[in-house]
This record gives structure tokens, sequence and C-alpha cells, in this order.
């Protein structure tokens, strides 16, 4: 095509063995997507973290190469998404954005996620190192825009295969939420659709993760918030509480609540720092503190070091006479994020090796 190597290295960059994508003006990630199963791998379905992405799915940001921190754009009346890394934080409410704090200084302009794909069985398959290729006989899959992509229950089994249980219970927080990708669902519904996957691998993870799973949620903060709670032994807080404002009768909202004891919580992501939101947030904490309502707020740094917060609402709820957990539950950072993936890893190993001892002792039965 008359690109010189130099230029081809300097200025473009390889997605998959001979595809290529220009720096300057990158392809959308759903053309990458139709590319891989169209020409590299004909017939994969697009699957797992990326098909999730294709769905809006809020994912970890560290998540495959940061498949969650690609903006989303509209073009021809189509929403598109972008390879590049989004501007900023604010302009990724809907994503985990704010646990990223911020994007690292030596961070590439583009960012290239790593993305996934299933085909049947016995596929000799390869895609290059972006891509990792599963093989699996059962598959439901749709097609949408276009694209093979997992059902939804198929796509969620797959998260629970992969994250871990936070971040499922995120995924299926924002499916049972006000911008679900799959209309209005209750618990119970989603439960009955998910019915034909629960007894596949990663079913019972699955299951579990619904458990904690709650409708009316609007952002993967207020869900890390009322795990951390439940964790640290308070009781479940009420989601998005409605209140009416004093001042202005306006109808209000609190992310986390206990109504009998008037103390309510906030999750501050980064984008509550614009200057409307932030005034917004103030003026209306003011008013309802003059009514009786106590507040403790939080961010994506009190979820990664969450003492002081839960100490301060521990204290918040014994002054009105509520019933608190001791302090020992989170001392010594018991309830950090790695504490808390640690226990959950080490409880998997024990629930694999309880499964394969089970095995061992059917086999010898018979």
């Amino acid at each position: 095509m008359g690109i010189s190597s130099r230029r081809l290295t300097t200025s473009f960059v390889r997605i998959f063995p001979g595809f290529h994508t220009p720096h300057v003006s990158p392809a959308h990630l759903e053309d990458v997507c139709r590319v891989l199963q169209e020409q590299v791998i004909p017939g994969a379905v697009i699957s797992h973290t990326t098909a999730a992405a294709l769905y809006g799915i809020p994912l970890p940001w560290h998540t495959d190469g940061g498949i969650s921190l690609l903006r989303t754009t509209w073009s021809a009346g189509h929403e598109r998404t972008t390879l590049f890394r989004s501007p900023g934080p604010a302009a990724l409410r809907g994503s985990d954005a704010d646990l990223a704090r911020s994007t690292p200084a030596d961070a590439p302009d583009l960012c290239i996620p790593h993305l996934h794909c299933t085909v049947a069985p016995g596929a000799n398959t390869s895609a290059g190192p972006r891509v990792t290729v599963h093989r699996t006989l059962d598959h439901m899959s749709r097609t949408r825009d276009g694209l093979r992509i997992p059902a939804p229950g198929q796509m969620l089994l797959e998260l629970a295969l992969l994250l871990p249980h936070e971040d499922v219970v995120i995924a299926l927080d924002h499916v049972l939420g006000p911008t679900t990708p799959f209309g209005h669902l209750t618990r119970e519904e989603l439960r009955d659709r998910l019915e034909p996957y629960l007894g596949r691998r990663g079913g019972r993870r699955l299951l579990t993760a619904l458990d904690d799973a709650r409708e009316g949620v609007e952002s993967p903060g207020e869900t890390r918030t009322r795990l951390l709670l439940t964790r640290a032994g308070f009781p479940e807080p009420t989601i998005n509480l409605p209140v009416t404002d004093p001042d202005t009768g306006r109808p209000r909202r609190l992310d986390l609540a206990f109504e009998d004891l008037q103390v309510a919580i906030e999750y501050d992501g980064d984008w509550h720092r614009e200057q409307d939101v932030w005034r917004e947030d103030h003026a209306r904490q003011d008013s309802l503190e003059s009514v009786g309502w106590a507040f403790r707020r939080l961010n994506a740094g009190d979820l990664a070091q969450p003492e002081r917060f839960l100490d301060a609402l521990r204290r918040t709820m014994l002054a009105r006479g509520g019933n608190v957990p001791a302090r020992s539950r989170w001392a010594d950072g018991a309830l950090t994020p790695g504490a808390v993936r640690a226990r959950e890893h080490a409880a998997r190993r024990r629930g694999a090796s309880g499964r394969n001892v089970s095995a061992r002792a059917q086999r010898r039965a018979a």
C-alpha cells in the first residue's frame, strides 16, 4: 500500500497479525471486533470482558488493558467506542474510573485493550498476543449491531469466571439499575433469566454475586460502599433513599442511608469535583442537615483505605443510638481491597480442593 516499514512502526499500532490502526485516527472498538471475528478468526464470538464493554457494563479500570477507559462517541446516530484513552475520569462516570485515581503521566495516548473471543473446541486458532481465545461447546450468542456476542446471561457467567466477587456484583447492579442495557428487571426476574446458566462452570459464583446484587444502584462506587458496610458489620443501608429538600421542596436522593437514624452516606466520584455538581451537593447537604440529617462522605481513597471512614460512621451512628459493629472487624487493614481479594482467593482454592477430594472419593466408592 506504499507505507514504509519505518512509518508502519512509528505511525501505526499493530492490533492483529497483518492488521494495524493509525495513531492519529484509530479504529473503533466495534470495527476491531468485527475484523477479529470476520477475518482473523472467522466465526469467533466476541466474549467475556470485551462483550461486557460492548454492552456498556462497568468493569474495573485496570482490566484487560483499560478497556473500561475507552471513550464512547456518537457517529451517524450510533454509539461508537474509540481506542483513545478518555481525557479524564470526569468523562467516565459510568465506568469504574474513580478507582483509577488519575491516569499516569507516562500512560500512552492510545489505549489498546486486551480482547477475548470464543470458538469451538479443537479449532487451531490464534490472533496474536492481544487476544485470548476461549474454547467451549455450549456457548449462547446473539447478533448485535452486526457483531456476534454472547447472550446477556452467557456474558455475565463469563464475567463470574474472570472477575472478583465485588466486580461481578457491580456488573449485576448495573444490569438491575436505571441505565441497564437489557430493560428494567427485578432481581427475581434476572434470577429466572440466569437459571439456564447456573448449573454450568461459574454458575455458583454468579448466583452468590446475584444474592449480593440490588436494584436501583446508580454507580460502581455505591456498590463498593454498600458491600464495604456489610462486610464491616453495619446493617444494610437503603439505596437511593428519596427525601424532600426542606428549602426548595425538590425531591432528592441519598446514595445510601440509615433512615431510622437519619444518617446519609454519599460516595463522591471525581465528577463531584465539577463546580456545578459540588455546589449542588453542598447546598443539598446543608439543607438536609438543618432538619436533622448527618452526612458521612467517602471517595475512592476511602474505599482503598476504609478505616477512617468506618470509624467516623461508627461514631456518628453510636451518637444517635444505633447498633454498631466492633472496630476489630476492620482494624489492621482487614477490609482493604487486597485483603478481601486474598480471602476470596483462598476460599476459592479451598472450594476447588474440596471438590477434587469429593470427586476422588466418588471414584474410589465406584
